[in-house]
């Protein structure tokens, strides 16, 4: 068994004239989950450890709690928010005075060069912070899932889910590295368009557009994205089976989990 890679994602939402969508990009044709839409995100990098002070409004240990780990919570938080800001160009961070920075932020590098350069590896993430006096929207980031990749694939991954609203003076564009498309969706209609073979969803990101859809209520959508860490979230791993040439996920709750799983 292959070991899971840790790695983050992350649900942007707003609220639009049809409701609340969710942005999903297109991953390219040679990346793992090749040409599916998925949820930005990415695997945890170095130097996510190295900007702990530069996360606002969650010490360390209220991230460790919130995520059931002893140590290094906060690396999860971070990569989220960087990942997003590579793959979409919006990023969950304020200045000193607590504001949202902007693409207008008087005295700051345009945040379209900064992300260039972040992925270039022109900059380095601790640079793009320090090197601005921005401090990472830890707190307006809520933790709402756990699933890791079924054992008997190659590629594994461990992700940790987040919710995040879409901060007020950005809008996401795709990257046309990692991600090749992208759409705003409302999570009804992206598991419609699933459904149809329109586009194609990696199992966990169906499962967290199910949820996403089961709320009529944006507000007790964001309650329920604010609280959810409480219950607490337990990592969820499928079990794959073949049946009939075709393979079907079964869930630990399921009748067919293994025992020993």
């Amino acid at each position: 068994m292959n070991p899971a890679r840790p790695s983050s994602a992350v649900i942007l939402v707003r609220e639009g004239e049809r409701g609340t969508e969710v942005f999903m990009g297109k991953r390219h044709g040679r990346a793992t989950f090749a040409s599916t839409f998925v949820f930005p995100g990415g695997v945890l990098g170095p130097e996510d450890g190295s900007v702990h002070g530069r996360c606002r409004g969650l010490e360390h240990s209220d991230a460790d709690h919130r995520l059931a780990v002893d140590t290094g919570g906060l690396d999860f938080f971070s990569a989220a928010i960087r990942e997003l800001f590579e793959e979409t160009g919006v990023l969950l961070a304020t200045d000193a005075e607590g504001q949202w920075v902007t693409e207008e932020a008087e005295g700051l590098a345009s945040l379209s060069d900064t992300r260039r350069g972040l992925y270039a590896g022109e900059l380095s993430w601790p640079e793009v912070l320090s090197g601005r006096g921005l401090e990472l929207a830890t707190d307006r980031l809520h933790y709402v899932g756990h699933w890791e990749t079924p054992v008997v694939l190659s590629a594994r991954f461990s992700t940790r889910f987040f919710l995040a609203d879409l901060p007020p003076g950005q809008d996401p564009e795709h990257d046309g590295e990692e991600l090749i498309d992208s759409r705003w969706l409302r999570p009804t209609e992206a598991l419609e368009l699933h459904e149809s073979g329109d586009i194609d969803l990696p199992f966990p990101h169906m499962k967290h557009l199910e949820m996403l859809a089961s709320f009529s209520d944006s507000e007790d959508l964001r309650q329920w994205a604010r609280e959810r860490w409480r219950e607490p979230i337990v990592k969820i791993r499928p079990w794959i089976i073949e049946e009939n040439g075709e393979r079907r996920f079964v869930l630990p709750w399921e009748p067919d989990y293994p025992d020993d799983a």
